[in-house]
Parts: C-alpha cells; structure tokens; sequence
C-alpha cells in the first residue's frame, strides 16, 4: 500500500510541476529519491537525491534543499557510505544556518 501512495504522490506531484517547475521539480525529484531508497534501488536514489539538491538550490528553496541534503546523508548512512552521509549533512547544516535554524545547526554536531 506505502507503494502506491508513493507513486500516486509522485505522479501527482509531476502533474504540478508541468505547470509550474521551478516550485514542484525538486519535490517530484525528492520523493522519487526516496521511493527508490525504500526499494534499494540506490544509484537511481542517488541520481534523484542530487536532482532534488540542485534543482531546490536553483530555485532558491534552501529549506527544501536542506531537507534533500539530510534526506540524502540518512540514505547513504543506511547503505553504509558514512564518509558521504557525513558531506551531506554538513550541506544540511549550511542550509540550516542560511535558512536561520540555528537549533538544527546545534542539532548537527562536526
């Protein structure tokens, strides 16, 4: 059943963004990401995770780009890559600070 509700929000969410894609790209990305880290599909979460950071970052959504860096640094901790989680949180991290979220900059200890 999380499968189909994750397609239907995915497909949904591509239905918004063929009207507006600068706002709902980086979501659609994002939960395509995260559709695929369920399902260990891992270079596709990959390619989706850094779709989702760039296309966020681009459209000047920097909490939404920190939520794809965190999102992205908990994927890779799960498959083991602890060296790149690590990148990837410190990139939430900035975002936090920039968002001005200093609690979650605390919350991300170096």
């Amino acid at each position: 059943k999380l499968r189909t509700v994750s397609k239907n929000a995915i497909t949904s969410l591509k239905a918004a963004a063929l009207h507006s894609q600068w706002n709902f790209q980086n979501k659609v990305h994002l939960l395509e990401a995260e559709y695929f880290s369920f399902n260990g599909n891992h270079e596709e979460a990959n390619a989706s995770y850094a779709a989702a950071i760039t296309s966020a970052r681009s459209s000047k959504f920097v909490h939404e780009q920190r939520l794809a860096c965190e999102c992205a640094g908990f994927h890779h901790k799960k498959v083991g890559d602890r060296g790149i989680a690590w990148d990837f949180f410190n990139q939430a991290k900035q975002c936090y600070a920039e968002w001005g979220s200093q609690m979650k900059v605390n919350c991300i200890t170096t």
